[in-house]
């Protein structure tokens, strides 16, 4: 393993290890998201009965809203403040003296962060199977590109975390940062309401973000709302989102580095 490897994986456990150690996180995260997720599937049911929705019935929103809610775990569990306090306390200048990457170190503690959410997510989700049955994937290969488009979302949600921390930069201020992109996020990937639900317009504007392959994408091809043709393209988008947003964040840290002030100088 070389040099480089080897510290990835150190600081992945690392980080693994200090969420694992705080283990309220994981019911809180349980309390808050598993009843947000039991609140919408009591909502969806009554509003569609025995009907369709935009092309959705209760066997399918059972399906998008677990989904929804394995997706939000992962993405809002992950240590964002981790990043955002290295700019805001000034260690990032201490970091600056290593002779390790900025960028992928925070990427692997980023990456860790998010392996802790799997205890909540996988609890939340035993439970509303056990309480809803929802039905499985469309096919066995919409069953695994589902799993492909979740193993995408770790490198496609650290690029937008990333991006946002560095505005920590110009701001000096991160709570608010993070309330605008969780509610973008929220909104345009179909957590709060499925993009179908909206005009055509909006889901333009929505398809044009990285954010609906945080919900949209995995349940469309969980639900076979897309053919494999369909799905590898979406695939291949939101990988694609992930490769630019990496190169974006290492443009925008090269440029926002010469911020760095530390007690003043």
């Amino acid at each position: 393993m070389s040099h480089s490897l080897a510290v990835d994986r150190a600081l992945v456990v690392i980080a693994f290890k200090r969420r694992l150690a705080y283990k309220s996180h994981w019911f809180f995260g349980l309390a808050i998201g598993g009843g947000s997720m039991l609140i919408a599937m009591v909502m969806w049911q009554n509003l569609i009965g025995t009907g369709t929705l935009s092309g959705y019935d209760w066997d399918s929103m059972r399906a998008y809203t677990i989904i929804g809610f394995v997706a939000a775990t992962m993405v809002f569990g992950a240590a964002d403040w981790i990043m955002a306090d290295r700019i805001l306390d000034g260690h990032i200048a201490v970091d600056l003296t290593k002779p390790v990457d900025f960028q992928r170190a925070r990427a692997a503690e980023y990456i860790g962060s998010m392996l802790s959410t799997f205890p909540t997510a996988l609890m939340g989700v035993v439970a509303a199977w056990l309480l809803f049955e929802p039905p499985g994937p469309a096919t066995p290969l919409a069953g695994l590109l589902t799993v492909v488009s979740f193993a995408l979302m770790f490198p496609l949600a650290f690029g937008l975390t990333y991006l946002s921390t560095l505005v920590c930069f110009w701001t000096k201020r991160y709570l608010g940062i993070m309330w605008l992109r969780e509610a973008l996020l929220s909104f345009f990937s179909g957590l709060m309401i499925p993009l179908a639900f909206m005009p055509g317009w909006l889901q333009a504007i929505a398809w044009a973000l990285p954010f609906p392959h945080f919900t949209t994408t995995p349940s469309a091809i969980y639900l076979g709302r897309i053919d494999t043709a369909g799905a590898l393209g979406l695939l291949a988008a939101e990988a694609a989102w992930a490769v630019g947003l990496w190169v974006l964040g290492w443009l925008v840290f090269r440029k926002a580095v010469k911020k760095v002030t530390v007690h003043g100088g």
